[in-house]
C-alpha cells in the first residue's frame, strides 16, 4: 500500500539516500520529473520536493545535466537492479510524488504502476487510499488502473 510506503519513506530518514549509488538519484529524479510532467501542470510542491531530495542525495546543480542526458528507458534499467528495500524506498518517492499537491491524477498513477511494472517493484497505487484528494483526468474506471 502507498500510503504504508509513504510513511515508510518519511520514518527512514536521509542517511538512506547515501545508499543509492549517482547513477541510481539520477534515475530516480528522470522518473519523479516523468511523473510531474505527466498531468502536464508542475505544482510549486513537487518543486520544492524534487530540490529536497536533490538536497537529501547530497547533488548539486550538475544533475540537472545528467538528468536531461539519459533516456527514461535507462533510468527504468538502473532502478530494476536496485534491491527490493531500495525499489520501496523508490515507490515511496513516487507515491509521495503523486500526492503531494493533493490532486491525483491519471496519468500519474498510470506511470507510477507502469514503472513499478518495468522495474519489478511489487507495489501498486490504490487511490482509495487518498479519499479526500482531488481525482483528475479520465478515472472513468479507477480499477483498471
Amino acid at each position: 500500500m502507498v500510503l504504508e510506503l509513504y510513511h515508510y519513506q518519511e520514518t527512514k530518514g536521509i542517511n538512506d539516500m547515501e545508499d543509492f549509488s549517482y547513477n541510481t538519484k539520477i534515475a530516480i529524479l528522470r522518473v519523479l520529473t516523468e511523473i510531474i510532467n505527466a498531468d502536464n501542470v508542475v505544482h510549486e510542491k513537487e518543486i520544492e520536493y524534487i530540490e529536497e531530495l536533490v538536497k537529501q542525495f547530497g547533488l548539486d546543480e550538475s544533475y540537472k545535466t545528467e538528468m536531461n542526458n539519459i533516456v527514461t528507458l535507462q533510468a527504468l534499467n538502473t532502478l530494476s537492479q536496485l534491491d527490493p528495500q531500495q525499489k520501496e524506498q523508490v515507490a515511496a518517492m513516487m507515491g509521495k510524488m503523486i500526492v503531494i499537491d493533493k490532486d491525483i491524477n491519471y496519468n500519474e498513477v498510470k506511470l507510477y504502476n507502469t514503472i513499478c511494472d518495468s522495474c519489478l517493484i511489487n507495489k501498486d497505487f490504490h487511490i482509495e487510499d487518498y479519499p479526500d484528494y482531488s481525482l483528475s483526468g479520465p478515472f472513468i474506471n479507477p480499477e483498471d488502473i
